[in-house]
C-alpha cells in the first residue's frame, strides 16, 4: 500500500510537469516580434549597433508611423540563420515590442509578427 501512494504521487507529479506550458509566444496579443538583420532592417540598424542604437531607431521609426511604444526589449530567440555576410541574415537577436492595443494592425502592417 506504501508503494502504491508513492506511485501514485510521482505519476501525478510527472503528469502535472509534462503539461507545464513551455510555449514563448505571448499571451498578450500587443507583443509584437522583429528578427533583427545585419544591415536590412527599415531603422537601418544591425550587427555593428548597440541596443541602446537600436531601440532608438525602432521607437523613432515606430513614432514616424504613429505607433505607441509601450516598451521594448531585446532577447536572443531570432531563428535567423547567422552564419552568413548577407545583409538579410540574422544577428541573433529578436526585438520585442509591446504596443497600444489600437496599433496592433499598423505593426501587421510593418510585417512585425506576434
Amino acid at each position: 500500500m506504501k508503494y502504491t501512494k508513492i506511485l501514485l504521487i510521482g505519476l501525478i507529479s510527472l503528469s502535472l510537469y509534462s503539461c507545464s506550458d513551455d510555449d514563448d509566444s505571448p499571451q498578450d496579443e500587443s507583443i509584437f516580434y522583429w528578427n533583427q538583420t545585419k544591415c536590412a532592417d527599415p531603422w537601418n540598424t544591425g550587427e555593428n549597433s548597440t541596443n541602446e542604437e537600436t531601440e532608438i531607431a525602432v521607437k523613432t521609426y515606430l513614432e514616424n508611423e504613429n505607433i505607441s511604444v509601450q516598451k521594448l526589449e531585446f532577447d536572443t530567440r531570432s531563428p535567423l540563420a547567422t552564419d552568413c555576410e548577407s545583409c538579410g541574415c540574422g544577428t541573433g537577436q529578436r526585438i520585442i515590442v509591446d504596443v497600444e492595443d489600437s496599433d496592433i494592425s499598423k505593426m501587421k502592417e510593418l510585417e512585425f509578427y506576434q
